[in-house]
């Protein structure tokens, strides 16, 4: 409740009321505080690059260079990377794209890595399903942020993900892009026989 302070004055017949200083100040830094924080909480929103529900799900103490050096250990492994395509090529229906990584920063945005030979800019294989549903400007993506779920071994030994979501970043604001792969519940996507290796006893529930 706030106080107010009701004045007469009796030379014009007006009635008069004021708000206490101190108790106004309350209420505008109030409600300023009020303003700050839903400002910033939807700047944090509009700025994730990457799905709450699958950053509670990926592996966050996972590095590229492990994923390189032993790809099969992480089967099924659900990850975040950073990627630049380098080539594309469809492979039985699906679109198989050859990508360099590129680091995360703490906004999940794509960064170059401290040095050319750095072991975290190595290169790896991902496969798009429904290929078709992609935005025409993945094409422009200089970079995008990737969230894929191992699935084996690739070309010249490199990691092979899945893809599940990816974020692109474009040269120019209108080419840049989000992708979702949405999955049919009653028929959850299975890994090929010849890509299973060996089991993760720390899978995560499937995308």
């Amino acid at each position: 409740m706030v106080p107010i302070t009701t004045l007469c004055d009796t030379s014009k017949g007006h009635v008069i009321r004021s708000v206490d200083p101190k108790t106004s100040m309350r209420v505008r830094a109030s409600r300023l505080s009020l303003v700050i924080f839903v400002s910033a909480l939807s700047l944090m929103v509009g700025c994730t690059a990457v799905p709450r529900k699958y950053l509670q799900d990926a592996d966050s103490t996972l590095k590229f260079s492990w994923l390189a050096a032993y790809p099969e250990l992480y089967q099924n492994r659900l990850v975040v990377l950073g990627a630049v395509i380098v080539t594309e090529e469809v492979r039985a229906g699906d679109l198989w794209l050859h990508v360099k990584n590129r680091p995360l920063n703490e906004k999940y945005r794509p960064e170059l890595p401290p040095s050319p030979s750095d072991q975290e800019g190595g290169w790896y294989w991902i496969v798009v399903k429904k290929h078709h549903t992609l935005p025409s400007s993945y094409h422009h993506w200089a970079d995008m942020t990737v969230v894929g779920r191992v699935i084996g071994v690739g070309p010249e030994k490199q990691p092979l993900l899945r893809l599940i979501y990816a974020r692109g970043w474009g040269m120019k604001p209108e080419h840049d892009g989000v992708w979702e792969h949405s999955v049919d519940e009653n028929y959850p996507p299975n890994t090929p026989p010849a890509l299973i290796g060996e089991s993760d006893p720390f899978q995560e529930r499937q995308f």
